[in-house]
């Protein structure tokens, strides 16, 4: 299975697959979250990260395999989903001092 790229403010900070869970410790403040596979990708969720605190963020794709060219020559910037989880999910960015 592929994976996902995990960019935070433009930058790789990670990579997930599929049913994975992972955290990316980053610095408080605000932030721009989004997700890459191939030249796909996720709308940006901005985040706001306390000294100490968590966002946890869920993710997948939007696409069957029966519209993936749909969105693949249509929707590239929605190909991907990426949310705010109401419970631990898939992604969590913690803050860091």
């Amino acid at each position: 299975m592929r994976s996902y790229r995990v960019l935070v403010d433009g930058r790789e900070a990670a990579q997930i697959e599929n049913g994975a869970e992972i955290e990316i410790p980053i610095n408080p403040g605000k932030h721009v979250v989004h997700l890459e596979i191939d030249w796909c990708r996720s709308e940006a969720q901005e985040i706001d990260v306390a000294n100490g605190g968590t966002q946890v963020l869920e993710c997948g794709p939007n696409s069957t395999p029966w519209l993936a060219l749909v969105y693949v020559i249509f929707l590239r910037h929605k190909y991907l989903w990426l949310r705010r989880a109401a419970s631990p999910s898939d992604l969590s960015l913690q803050g860091t001092t």
